[in-house]
């Protein structure tokens, strides 16, 4: 069975999505549990973890409204303000009550300062986060943010953090070599682990397959290792270049290629980092 870590659900009707502009047209419409289902039973998926899209408040009660009868949503990773600590203190309390919050994520990559998340008014929050056991989710978009991660994991050498997307690597590009190196610096923290998910958006190849993933995926594996990986679809933003069964389909390719021994990746990392057992989350098939 295989867990896609990384999704998410919006109505911008009600909550806007700031980031969305023209070329999001696409997307720019209502995706909630009953869009996605059908394609998770299509492609033998049996669990999740929805990550928030929006910095505010409204998108993270939106998210907990919206999956509070999803019983496949295993884990949910939300947003909350990280430079006040009051705020963040409060907020935190707020969330907590919600089972299956098991993280926070930033979109740092949205933000005027490319080093925000090393400013010294985030430390407290971060700080918080690593006392009451949950994870820091980071959209580290190359090339502007991955060299910040090692910096980040060492001064919170007790706190979990996910790199979404491997970082975005520029796949087929004379980067590539750049972007390997940071990784593997930021990999080099036990604490810091990555999705291998988001991968077809990096390419702006509309005829992609597991052969362009496959070097970032290889040196991804090789970096950190079977146990420091999940697996994510990015939906619905994978469907600006390509459908959720296509890069499920060519991401796990890409995976058993580069190992003998995938399923730590596919399930049994997820299951782990996002703590599925506490919320006592069952496998889809097993509602039906």
């Amino acid at each position: 069975m295989v867990v896609d870590a990384h999704h998410h659900f919006w109505n911008p009707a009600r909550i806007p999505q700031p980031w969305m502009t023209d070329e999001h047209t696409a997307i720019a419409r209502t995706f909630e549990p009953p869009d996605l289902e059908p394609l998770l039973v299509e492609c033998g998926v049996g669990r999740t973890v929805l990550v928030q899209s929006a910095a505010s408040d409204r998108d993270t009660d939106y998210m907990f409204e919206v999956a509070g009868a999803v019983e496949w949503v295993g884990a949910i990773v939300g947003w909350c303000q990280l430079d006040a600590p009051a705020v963040t203190r409060r907020r935190l309390d707020e969330l907590q009550a919600h089972a299956k919050l098991r993280g926070i994520r930033h979109l740092i990559h949205q933000e005027p300062d490319t080093h925000w998340i090393l400013d010294q008014a985030v430390a407290a929050g971060l700080c918080l986060l690593e006392d009451r056991g949950l994870l820091l989710e980071l959209p580290a978009v190359y090339p502007d943010h991955l060299d910040d991660i090692p910096t980040i994991a060492g001064r919170h050498a007790g706190l979990t953090i996910v790199i979404d997307h491997l970082g975005k690597p520029p796949l087929g590009s004379d980067e590539m070599g750049r972007w390997e190196e940071l990784l593997r610096a930021a990999a080099e923290l036990p604490n810091v682990h990555a999705k291998v998910s988001g991968l077809n958006t990096a390419t702006a190849d509309r005829h992609w397959t597991a052969d362009d993933l496959q070097p970032a995926v290889d040196i991804a594996l090789d970096a950190f290792g079977v146990e420091r990986l999940v697996l994510g679809s990015d939906w619905p933003v994978c469907l600006l270049n390509g459908t959720y069964k296509r890069v499920q389909q060519e991401t796990l390719l890409a995976v058993k290629r580069a190992c003998d021994e995938p399923r730590p990746i596919l399930e049994e990392n997820a299951e782990r980092i996002y703590r599925f057992a506490d919320a006592e989350v069952p496998f889809i098939e097993e509602r039906a």
